[in-house]
């Protein structure tokens, strides 16, 4: 089940940790106009890769950060181009 951001905080922020090879929680809510703050608190590289090709992060070393604001309501799938296997799902309200 999904962790939901708080609901009607237009322009708020959201967590996200990639650690250990997963993203930290592995699926999230959040509000139209939401920032998610990515952030490397692990000991290898990772990338936060949408899988439709709408952005990616590039690598982010350890101990180093990717902001994305998410202005299109939807399901995003989001992975590591490094390690495939760690998916994270965002679903973005109106």
């Amino acid at each position: 089940m999904p962790l939901t951001a708080p609901k009607g905080l237009e322009g708020a922020e959201a967590r996200v940790s990639l650690v250990d090879h997963e993203f930290q929680p592995q699926a999230l809510k959040v509000a139209l106009g939401t920032t998610l703050i990515f952030v490397n608190q692990g000991q290898h590289p990772h990338t936060v890769t949408d899988n439709l090709g709408r952005f990616d992060s590039g690598v982010l070393a350890p101990g180093t950060e990717f902001r994305r604001t998410f202005t299109e309501p939807g399901t995003y799938a989001i992975y590591c181009r490094i390690h495939p296997y760690m998916v994270f799902s965002l679903e973005v309200g109106e």
